[in-house]
């Protein structure tokens, strides 16, 4: 009758505690919120810069601009009349931009395509960051738009780091303090997300307010190569948000779901009697 009624008891003591499991899915969802804001903030398609074709061709119309459009229509040259070599020019191209990061839109094949008739051999992306004498004639507002989304974004990018250090300190070490100080860093680096996505979201708002007029956006992103002061076809660019974006929308959501699951775990270990069994 002692063997019979010691086996249930062994085979109770050999289950794994509901809580092994909130800790798996708490590791699990935290890594895949950091796996996806660092791949959006590291991604460069948050926007997209197009040119509007119909209105392009009528602006350049209207002012006399000399328009030639290569590569099945999606890439437009401004002429340069005073060459008549035909080389040079100002090349009107789609682009897709990062946090600080801005590259052209162009396969190499077509970039080789394009350097035939003068298209500039230069890096197709720009880096707002590397240090170099590129001095893009950003409007201010913009300017500084994108200043407080790179420094946004490099924040997060620190506390994510940070907190995965101390999270896997405090899950090893039992540590609750360092359990609760990683679910408040989850929701730091989660704000700090938010901040850029807004950021990047309205970087283009006073363009939009202003379309038409030569006080939007003024930024030369779209262009490539020698760009006259006043370009009078900036207006018919089209500027919209792309996957990055919304990826790390994503990552927002699951970062603060990851914060409250470590709080909820720091609760677990401070008043489960039998918490020691997590480690």
């Amino acid at each position: 009758m002692e063997a019979q009624t010691a086996t249930p008891q062994a085979d109770c003591e050999c289950g794994v505690h509901p809580s092994i499991f909130y800790l798996l899915a708490t590791l699990l969802l935290t890594s895949c919120s950091t796996a996806m804001l660092c791949a959006a903030i590291m991604t460069d398609h948050w926007e997209h810069v197009v040119w509007d074709r119909a209105a392009l061709t009528a602006l350049a119309n209207a002012s006399n601009t000399p328009l030639q459009w290569l590569l099945d229509e999606k890439v437009a040259k401004i002429e340069d009349t005073t060459n008549r070599k035909g080389g040079g020019g100002t090349f009107l191209v789609p682009m897709n931009g990062g946090i600080w990061t801005m590259c052209v839109s162009l396969e190499e094949e077509e970039a080789s395509i394009l350097s035939r008739v003068g298209f500039p051999s230069q890096p197709t992306c720009t880096n707002y960051l590397a240090d170099s004498d590129y001095d893009e004639p950003r409007a201010d507002w913009q300017h500084r738009m994108q200043n407080l989304s790179i420094s946004c974004a490099l924040v997060c990018l620190i506390v994510l780091g940070s907190a995965a250090l101390v999270g896997a300190f405090g899950v090893c070490k039992h540590q609750i303090s360092a359990v609760l100080i990683t679910g408040v860093m989850y929701l730091l680096a989660g704000l700090f997300a938010m901040f850029t996505l807004m950021i990047i979201h309205f970087k283009r708002v006073q363009r939009v307010s202003t379309r038409g007029s030569s006080a939007g956006d003024d930024t030369g992103d779209g262009v490539v190569g020698p760009r006259p002061p006043a370009l009078p076809l900036l207006s018919a660019r089209e500027f919209s948000t792309s996957w990055s974006l919304e990826l790390g929308w994503g990552g927002v959501v699951l970062a603060t779901t990851t914060s409250l699951l470590w709080i909820m775990l720091s609760k677990i270990m401070r008043y489960n009697p039998i918490s020691a069994m997590l480690l």
